[in-house]
């Protein structure tokens, strides 16, 4: 009798594993999604940030977990970002002290990056651009499937050694912007690097009609729901302008 007990105790532990292990492995890769951020002077990953992590901090600031390399080890973090001062600060795990000082946000670095998304959730979203004069580029109905699947054709706008731009000719004309889909190519290449590296991907872009200016939508992955950015003016000839006088004034 004592050896049965002991085999029902044994066989319930395990079926009660086997029943939780596969919501518990699933609620694991639901709640952890890790964006590389940092790279070393040789290439390889330093850095990480968990998408997933997002957490308000009070009207102008939010925190998101980390993992930083230290050595040959990875170890945890936290990325607290301030909207209003545009500034971050790294803090990692175990490090209770936050005498250290707040490093400003580069523009055009990954923490810069993170913080054009979720600062459009703070009080400070008008020091990012979204402001309420242009509300209605940003603030409008996200893309439900990729810009690439969009059905019409691919008008060239330019196309030269260094960039080429297209537009799907099926747009939707707003009141007071053009909403299109885009493809666009970059080739960089070096005097001491004859290889020439091209970067490029279909996009949706919301072109006022009312002024220079305009916003793209931005994934930072394509798990990411994505966000309209802040309305930024372009260089007259560029992509965006293009698409304005083409669409706006027919």
């Amino acid at each position: 009798m004592n050896i049965q007990k002991k085999l029902y105790t044994i066989f319930g532990i395990l079926l009660f594993y086997y029943l939780n292990f596969p919501e518990k492995l699933f609620a694991n890769t639901k709640s952890f999604e890790w964006q590389s951020v940092g790279v070393d002077n040789y290439g390889n990953i330093t850095q990480w940030i968990n998408l997933l992590s997002y957490e308000p901090l009070n009207n102008d600031s939010f925190r998101m977990q980390m993992k930083l390399v230290e050595g040959n080890k990875q170890i945890l973090g936290r990325l607290d970002i301030n909207c209003r001062n545009k500034d971050y600060f790294l803090r990692k795990r175990k490090q209770m002290s936050q005498r250290g000082a707040w490093n400003s946000l580069v523009e055009g670095s990954s923490f810069e990056e993170i913080a054009q998304f979720h600062c459009k959730k703070t009080d400070a979203a008008p020091l990012w651009g979204y402001t309420s004069a242009t509300k209605y580029l940003w603030d409008i109905e996200k893309p439900s499937y990729p810009a690439s699947s969009h059905e019409g054709n691919w008008l060239t706008l330019y196309k030269n050694s260094s960039s080429e731009f297209k537009y799907n000719s099926n747009t939707q004309k707003k009141s007071d912007f053009i909403l299109a889909a885009y493809f666009y190519q970059k080739n960089h290449s070096s005097k001491n690097n004859p290889y020439v590296s091209r970067k490029s991907d279909y996009g949706w872009i919301a072109v006022s009609c009312k002024a220079n200016l305009s916003s793209v939508f931005r994934k930072i992955n394509t798990s990411n729901s994505g966000e309209w950015m802040a309305p930024k003016p372009g260089p007259i000839g560029g992509g965006a302008s293009l698409i304005r006088k083409a669409e706006c004034y027919q």
